[in-house]
């Protein structure tokens, strides 16, 4: 107990009688509780491998698409190969690091260190979900101190600056280039909301917005849906900006938000964006992508609350925050974003 207590106070986070107490009996006792789908899920006691399947059968990684699947079943081979006997308590430093070394013997056909990172990277995932599960804490650390990068980051992020962005609202189109406007005023929406295009003009139109915001006042709008990547729902308030350009391209008149007019191909899309590049003097390659790197780097940059970014993002909170993010998808937590995301 005293080492969770001192874990919760390192992070300064408030731990009560109660949570200690659920906390004790997930790790030390062996404790189960039911998922997001009301199967039992398995717990400390349980084996590593037992958690991967209960993943890919019914956690985050069955809503992930196939390919993404069959990674975590060769992590559940090599697991399984390693030491398959491992309980999910078991997970520490000095397992990771043995993983590791197998992982670079001879019993397997891995032959560079990004396939290693890939696979560490993975185990982290179902840790983490594993944490979020049961409400403790997550141990960032056991993945950190490897001489293989387990969390490697692009080298250089690429999203719009608020020069480009101010450059980008005030381009001017005329008549002929009406795809260009079209084009440029939903980028613009991916800058404020993190969407994804194919996400984005997925979204019903029928259920595209919170009703219980729309009965309080029709001006406070939140789009909501979910991650075609991972299923995951996304709830975000829509600033003066967004609003204005969905009031611009919306129809009610068809099964989604947007019209077949507005809503062309991704690859069309994208080849768009390159245009709009040129005119903006924009010198990476501006792509659907960069709209959901903008918002990150800017909600980053004011300060944002990381469960607020993770709603918007549609990240997956975890089962145990499923009901606390339902929870907050009110006028309060829509007024708090606002005031961050307004321009």
């Amino acid at each position: 107990m005293k080492e969770i207590i001192q874990d919760y106070y390192k992070r300064n986070e408030i731990l009560t009688s109660e949570k200690l107490k659920k906390i004790y009996q997930v790790k030390h006792q062996g404790k189960r509780i039911k998922g997001v789908n009301g199967k039992i899920a398995p717990g400390a006691s349980d084996t590593i491998v037992s958690y991967i399947d209960y993943s890919l059968a019914y956690g985050p990684v069955s809503k992930k698409a196939s390919g993404t699947k069959k990674v975590y079943v060769t992590l559940k081979n090599l697991i399984d190969k390693y030491q398959g006997h491992s309980l999910m308590a078991d997970i520490d430093e000095g397992l990771i690091l043995g993983f590791v070394e197998f992982m670079r013997s001879d019993a397997t056909e891995i032959k560079s260190d990004t396939t290693v990172a890939k696979y560490v990277d993975r185990l982290k995932v179902i840790y983490r979900e594993y944490c979020d599960q049961y409400g403790i804490p997550f141990k960032k650390r056991i993945f950190d101190g490897l001489d293989v990068d387990s969390s490697k980051k692009p080298d250089k992020i690429i999203y719009v600056n608020d020069k480009q962005y101010e450059s980008l609202l005030k381009l001017k189109f005329p008549k002929e280039e009406r795809r260009l406007e079209i084009t440029r005023d939903i980028f613009v929406l991916l800058c404020n909301t993190a969407l994804y295009y194919n996400d984005l003009i997925a979204i019903e139109s029928a259920s595209g917005f919170d009703p219980n915001l729309i009965k309080v006042d029709p001006e406070y709008m939140v789009l909501q849906g979910e991650r075609k990547k991972n299923g995951e729902e996304f709830w975000i308030p829509l600033n003066d900006t967004s609003k204005k350009i969905i009031k611009k391209y919306s129809s009610n008149d068809g099964e989604t938000i947007f019209p077949r007019a507005v809503a062309i191909s991704e690859q069309k899309f994208n080849q768009h964006l390159k245009v709009l590049a040129q005119k903006i003097n924009f010198t990476d390659v501006l792509s659907n992508k960069v709209g959901r790197k903008t918002f990150g780097t800017w909600a980053d940059r004011l300060g944002m609350e990381d469960k607020d970014i993770r709603m918007i993002f549609g990240h997956s909170p975890g089962s145990v925050l499923k009901k606390y993010y339902t929870e907050r998808k009110m006028l309060e937590t829509y007024k708090k974003i606002l005031s961050f995301i307004q321009r």
